[in-house]
């Protein structure tokens, strides 16, 4: 089977796995554990938050603003985890190792280009040495049955092997039909074979699209100027520490974003929303030339690292690390020589002319791009199923959730460990060699 007819086929199945699961009412098997009630609330909150913007310069020049706001990050938070984002980069950074923890902080382990390299010939060598050691050692194999009667060969091919005379249960005396007692043996119950799978909470503050606001959010944006610039969804489970949500990654982003700013849930008696957001803008509706100090970058989501010693990597250094990785991968899948030459000053081997390394981050210290902007921090209670939202000429936000049952909860859990195990299977069979064999 060619490897397009496989991807072909790999991918119906995918499909045919997500159609099941959204036109069936319970996809999986769910299991709530002994002491649960299925349709008693658990504690866990599912939440959906939408933020929209009205930037039109009637919008903007129609209100006076602070000319001095003042914005800033809280010392501890957290970030949504983003599956898509964290595919995103494994694709881009294929011989990175990348690891993210609870909080969603996400640490990326870079390898050095010289030591892939000297990996990388030396198990060259290695291979090339074992191929000659073994080619020296070769014996002659003689098919014994070769030398024997015909009659006698025969049989000796048919030899039933030992562990099928051994296998419990089964008929071994002289002139029984043992074969056909193997073959017709009684198939296990399935049913009694298979294993109670244990319950499974899902995984909480993992980004997920909003279900609860999508028909209204939709109608929303088609009716009215505002732009729609955040929407996220999350389970956010009971008990633990509740951090604030940081929004953006201006902390890590090439260009600076025009939205920044965090939320927190405080819970009690009632549930209440706390929003700390703002808009960045050129200033046109202030005098000319008026600038305000740039309000802080949120902190780094990405923490890079040497993956063998854990030093920090400025941004400098892992772009030309990543330029030489994939040189390197791209001449072992062409089969061209890794080493051009040596470079008899340092020892390292060398595919072009040495990089030139830069030690200090080329960043430039303030690379805001705006002028002015628009800050937003208010706090307003949530009642459970209700759509709270935020009004504000600029930014507004749209918020609601509700709490979900035990049943609802592992429900959740086992689709999201079956779809897990759909993937990694993908992925096995994608990875596994193809059969090239002509049928």
């Amino acid at each position: 089977m060619n490897k397009t007819l496989r991807v072909l086929l790999l991918s119906m199945v995918c499909l045919w796995q997500v159609n099941s699961t959204a036109q069936e009412d319970q996809a999986v098997e769910v299991i709530v554990p002994d002491n649960l009630d299925p349709n008693e609330g658990s504690g866990w909150l599912q939440m959906e938050l939408a933020i929209v913007v009205d930037d039109r310069e009637q919008t903007l020049t129609s209100e006076s603003w602070p000319p001095y706001p003042q914005a800033r990050y809280p010392l501890r938070h957290r970030r949504l985890r983003d599956p898509v984002a964290l595919q995103g980069l494994e694709e881009r950074y294929p011989e990175t190792t990348i690891t993210q923890d609870l909080e969603g902080a996400i640490t990326l382990e870079v390898p050095d280009p010289e030591q892939v390299l000297k990996a990388e010939l030396a198990a060259a060598a290695a291979a090339e040495a074992s191929e000659k050691s073994a080619h020296s050692n070769a014996v002659e194999t003689i098919d014994v049955t070769d030398s024997l009667p015909t009659e006698m060969a025969a049989t000796a091919q048919d030899t039933i092997p030992l562990e099928m005379l051994n296998e419990p249960g089964m008929a071994s005396g002289a002139g029984a039909d043992w074969l056909t007692d193997y073959t017709d043996a009684p198939p296990v119950n399935e049913l009694e074979a298979k294993e109670r799978r244990d319950p499974v909470l899902p995984a909480s503050f993992v980004r997920r699209s909003p279900v609860l606001l999508q028909a209204g959010l939709r109608r929303y944006t088609e009716t009215t100027p505002d732009r729609l610039v955040y929407s996220a969804g999350w389970l956010q489970p009971p008990g633990g520490p509740n951090l604030p949500i940081v929004l953006d990654n201006s902390g890590d982003a090439t260009e600076w974003p025009q939205f920044q700013g965090f939320l927190q849930l405080r819970t009690g008696d009632d549930l209440r929303l706390g929003i700390n957001v703002w808009w960045n803008t050129d200033a046109s509706y202030l005098p000319e030339g008026f600038r305000v100090d740039a309000p802080p970058a949120a902190p780094a989501q990405y923490l890079w690292r040497d993956a063998e010693t854990g030093v920090p990597l400025n941004p400098a250094e892992v772009e030309q690390r990543q330029t030489r990785l994939q040189e390197i991968a791209r001449k072992k899948a062409e089969g061209l020589p890794l080493v051009e030459y040596v470079d008899p000053n340092t020892g390292f081997f060398r595919t072009l002319e040495p990089p030139q390394r830069e030690t200090e981050d080329p960043t430039p210290e303030n690379p805001w791009p705006w002028q002015h902007f628009i800050h937003v921090a208010d706090t307003r209670a949530i009642p459970e199923g209700y759509v709270r939202y935020f009004d504000h000429p600029v930014l507004k936000v749209i918020a609601t959730w509700r709490e979900l049952s035990w049943g609802e909860v592992y429900q959740l859990g086992a689709e999201e460990r079956e779809r897990s195990e759909v993937e990694e299977a993908v992925e096995e069979a994608m990875a596994a060699p193809l059969d090239t064999t002509d049928r």
